[in-house]
């Protein structure tokens, strides 16, 4: 510094000094987009590269040292978002003034990791992650509801590993955004309506993707929707390293979609597993059945040989018994025509000998009731008398004198009267 005419008066090498001095005494974290990114050089001991706003474009050169770079956890590249510790300085040759960077890290990363923690404490405190609150899966769901974008690779490794492989379950899509500032709302209000219809199960899924692209997915508001369901869900995001909030609230959590396909129709893997093993233990069985079958079978055949040959011999038995029964036959008649020509000569005989008997014992019983007849009885003086009444007189005690009377004799009747009675 000089006094020119009283004035203090710097060069422009003391006010370059100056500003660096203040500048490092600076140190701020930034956030930005990188641009102009130069990369390592064999040449050069740092590599250099600006941040730059993306919505004034204003830029901020930056200087890095080579053993920071290496150490990345990713790839400085042009347009990727970080944010950087560092202080200012100045390049005092052509007083352009750039950021000494001390650290980087992925823009939102560390904050958003912060708040994600900070979530997951709080919706553990409410019990979103306790599994007394997580509902069973249906054993073979068939009317299914999915959440996830139609174009997403999340969605056909899903359909893949399930409707394409289960015609028998039917899906209802809701097509959304997976990332983005209405990803967040359309996931609510798909979650929302999907438990006004009947479904069996609801599927959350994506692919993966950086934490800042699946924030929607650690948002505490989806949270509360997932844990409100009414219908079971599913949630399978990302890849199998990444873990949002909302598969720790779900009542299953998927590492990926294909996995929640997976847990979605393992049932139905296991029953087609079961039936594969059932098909071949059948055709096995039918294989065994087959073989003792024919072996019955051949016995059978054996045995039925046997039985034709003593049919044919039986035939000719029967032909040889059938002549000697014939033969018998006029045999057995001749003896039994002469046996009843016997029969009937014996017959008249015995007839004629059985008359002649009967008919003398009918002539003497003829006899006998001859003598016996009222007729003969008459014939030898005897009669019958009747009184007026036509009452037959056994009695003269019964007789009034003067009365009529009527007499039989063996031949013809007469009348009388009666004018005396006599009681011996």
């Amino acid at each position: 510094m000089k006094i020119i005419k009283g004035k203090s008066v710097y060069s422009v090498s003391e006010v370059n000094t100056l500003a660096r001095q203040a500048l490092e005494n600076m140190s701020f974290w930034v956030e930005g987009e990188v641009s102009s990114f130069k990369g390592a050089n064999e040449h050069y001991r740092y590599l250099y590269f600006d941040l730059k706003d993306t919505e004034t474009l204003y830029k901020l050169p930056c200087i890095l040292e080579p053993e920071i770079f290496v150490n990345l956890a990713f790839d400085l590249e042009d347009g990727k978002k970080i944010i950087a510790l560092g202080n200012l300085t100045l390049w005092e040759k052509d007083g352009r003034y750039q950021m000494y960077v001390h650290r980087i890290e992925e823009f939102g990363e560390g904050i958003l990791l912060a708040q994600l923690a900070q979530i997951k404490r709080k919706l553990e405190r409410k019990g979103y992650f306790d599994s007394k609150f997580k509902k069973l899966l249906p054993s073979y769901p068939v009317n299914i509801a999915v959440i996830s974008s139609w174009s997403s690779d999340g969605w056909q490794d899903f359909k893949k590993h399930s409707v394409d492989k289960y015609p028998i379950i039917k899906v209802t899509f809701f097509d959304i955004m997976v990332q983005g500032e209405k990803s967040t709302r359309q996931l609510i209000a798909s979650i929302k309506k999907a438990n006004k219809m009947n479904f069996d199960l609801i599927a959350v899924v994506r692919g993966g993707g950086s934490l800042e692209d699946l924030s929607p997915y650690n948002e505490e508001i989806v949270a509360d929707a997932i844990f409100e369901s009414k219908i079971p869900v599913v949630v399978g995001v990302g890849h199998e390293k990444d873990i949002v909030i909302a598969q720790l609230v779900a009542d299953v959590a998927a590492s990926t979609p294909t996995d929640a396909a997976k847990i979605v129709t393992t049932n139905y893997q296991n029953l087609e597993e079961r039936l594969f093993e059932l098909s071949n233990k059948i055709k096995k069985d039918f294989v065994n059945l087959l073989f003792l079958q024919s072996q019955t079978l051949d016995v059978l055949y054996h045995k039925l040989s046997l039985f034709r040959q003593k049919y044919i011999e039986s035939v000719n038995k029967l032909q040889l018994v059938k002549r000697q029964l014939i033969l018998s036959q006029e045999i057995i008649l001749i003896n039994n025509k002469r046996r009843l020509q016997n029969y009937l000569i014996s017959l008249k005989n015995s007839w004629k000998y059985i008359t002649s008997i009967n008919e003398q014992e009918v002539f003497f019983y003829g006899q006998k009731l001859k003598l016996l007849s009222p007729q003969n009885i008459l014939a030898r003086g005897y009669s019958v008398t009747w009184d007026e009444k036509g009452n037959i007189l056994k009695d003269v005690r019964g007789i009034v004198l003067g009365s009529n009377v009527k007499v039989k004799l063996a031949r013809g009747f007469f009348a009388s009267k009666v004018f005396e009675k006599n009681i011996e």
